[in-house]
């Protein structure tokens, strides 16, 4: 009976504002605006617009680092329709309520990269100006939902063929120009925590030259100091995780399974590693499957029977992208890998 009545509503406002419309000119969002208007006149009377077009119905303001264009902020956020339907969150508690909870899953902030072009325009417009620790819910018409660049609303709407209006709820984490330095940081953080392991590492001494950004610990000492030769063959186990400890891959059952990503179709024992005249050439498997540089990196500094741990940002992983649920973008990376005797046929 509600949701009649409100469709009624709707259409009977709709009808209101085409009637009071003595001359409009013909747009591919005319009527997207009218609904869109009337809607908020229903759920948000007298709240007005600001920017390009977005209604911010929630601003509670924050301290930190200001968002500005051309960087990377760091976000929490839920997003739904107007209907109050969820479509993309990051927080664990939302997944718990709506029964998505995967352990195998990364919960927590990711970086938006706030340049011209790279959110959608309206987004772009909630973000820039807040500060981390700020927190604000804003209504984006579906107009600016699209990633093309213009100077005014009225471009947008009438160039702009996006076709879904958006709530988003967003918490800033953090704001940095430099991703590098940001990630840096992080790893430096991740060391002292770890300092059982990692002794007195520091990211600015212990990078290697050539690779800046890329940190390798020695665990066990090898039991041979021989580089290994082009096209031999070795076998490893290795675990990789986030700096948050989430563990994403594993070669052992038990830390599969502590975890929570155990699969009963995965056969968890040692993996042929293929060596190569070089680092990149390294590749996994009797199907020569590629692995990230970090990975082959930490390899590389590897010699028979040592167990080592390689840390390094995500320009030696997954880069912008992330990989699956489990690695969002920008994310350095942990693996600790042992080389041990082939498994037994």
């Amino acid at each position: 009976m509600n949701r009649f009545f409100t469709s009624t509503l709707y259409a009977v406002m709709l009808l209101a504002a085409a009637g009071c419309a003595k001359t409009v000119e013909s747009g591919p969002n005319d009527a997207k605006k009218r609904y869109f208007d009337a809607w908020m006149e229903l759920n948000h009377p007298g709240v007005t617009s600001s920017g390009l077009g977005i209604y911010i119905i929630e601003d509670e303001k924050g301290s930190g680092t200001e968002v500005l264009k051309d960087g990377y902020a760091l976000i929490d956020y839920r997003i739904s329709d107007l209907d109050g339907n969820i479509t993309d969150y990051t927080d664990k508690a939302t997944a718990k309520q709506l029964g998505t909870y995967d352990t195998t899953t990364y919960y927590g902030p990711k970086f938006q990269i706030t340049a011209d072009g790279q959110l959608p325009a309206g987004l772009s417009q909630a973000l820039v100006g807040m500060k981390a620790g700020g927190h604000r819910k804003v209504i984006i018409p579906s107009w600016l939902m699209t990633y093309s660049v213009y100077d005014s609303e009225e471009k947008y709407l009438a160039k702009s063929s996006s076709s879904v209006n958006t709530v988003y709820d967003i918490t800033v984490s953090d704001f940095t120009k430099d991703i590098t330095e940001w990630q840096t940081d992080r790893i430096e953080e991740y060391f002292k925590a770890n300092k059982d392991i990692f002794g007195d590492m520091s990211v600015t001494k212990d990078t290697i030259p050539e690779q800046p950004g890329f940190f390798y610990k020695e665990l066990k000492a090898p039991s041979d100091t021989a580089k290994f030769k082009k096209d031999t063959t070795i076998y490893i186990n290795y675990t990789g995780k986030l700096l948050n400890g989430l563990v994403f891959d594993t070669t052992d059952e038990r830390i599969a399974k502590d975890n929570g990503i155990y699969s009963a179709s995965r056969t968890y024992e040692p993996v042929r590693i293929n060596w190569g005249e070089k680092y990149s050439d390294i590749t996994m498997g009797s199907s020569n499957s590629s692995v990230v540089s970090g990975f082959a990196l930490t390899l590389w500094q590897m010699k028979a029977m040592e167990k080592g741990i390689g840390v390094f940002i995500s320009d030696y992983g997954y880069q912008a992208s992330g990989n699956g649920a489990s690695i969002p973008g920008f994310s350095p990376l942990v693996f600790e890998i042992e080389l041990v005797a082939k498994p037994e046929d």
